[in-house]
């Protein structure tokens, strides 16, 4: 039952350069048997995935932790205890109906894609965001929530600030990834970010194109 704590888990902390942007490491712990790996988007995350990580009897687990500072999810408003445990859940949905396409992230990069949710939104766009911690959780849990969560018929962009290796299973052949599949740069954080694809424009536009793209193959 040993819990592993680490620590710069992205590209966020420029100034110091790739060596310190460990883009491969996140994958890297997924790929060991029986190891459960959490990445959390904020303190609130943070206690619920400690939660879970000293209450898990079943293996290792490994928290990867930011180091940037963070906005912090209101747990009054998003269902965070109740949906770290299961490793992804509905963080936010459309008001006006069932969603166009589902943004997955983790991490910092919720944040990221909550702000795509609202751009999306002013263009009349639909998109549910997925706050998506542990891939092991999520795979444990029935069928029926994990097609609850992702709905098999509707597009899916994944955003992570890592290796996109494996995504491509989460998000389907008619989905997307967002992802970082080459070491960083030196240059702070925000820049490093913006020249690197992870902005609210970006993330627009490749949903924007997968809703077109499905739509032409539903055509």
């Amino acid at each position: 039952r040993s819990i592993f704590v680490f620590t710069h888990d992205s590209i966020a902390l420029g100034e110091d350069g790739p060596t310190h942007q460990p883009v491969e490491q996140l994958m890297s712990l997924r790929l060991i048997p029986g190891l459960t790996v959490l990445r959390p988007a904020d303190a609130n995350e943070t206690a619920a995935a400690w939660r879970v990580a000293i209450e898990h009897t079943e293996g290792p687990v490994a928290l990867a932790l930011t180091r940037q500072k963070l906005p912090v999810l209101d747990p009054d408003r998003f269902p965070i205890i109740e949906g770290v445990p299961r490793g992804a859940y509905v963080l936010s949905d459309p008001d006006d109906g069932s969603p166009n396409v589902v943004l997955i992230a983790t991490g910092s990069e919720v944040h990221l894609a909550l702000q795509a949710q609202n751009a999306l939104s002013e263009r009349g766009v639909r998109a549910r965001v997925v706050s998506m911690p542990s891939w092991e959780l999520f795979r444990a849990q029935p069928p029926e929530y994990r097609r609850e969560v992702l709905p098999p018929d509707v597009p899916k962009l994944a955003i992570e600030a890592g290796i996109a290796l494996g995504w491509r299973k989460i998000v389907g052949s008619r989905g997307d990834v967002i992802g970082l599949d080459r070491f960083g740069a030196s240059a702070p954080g925000k820049v490093v970010y913006e020249k690197l694809g992870f902005t609210v424009e970006n993330v627009v536009e490749r949903a924007l194109a997968l809703i077109k793209a499905d739509g032409e193959e539903d055509g």
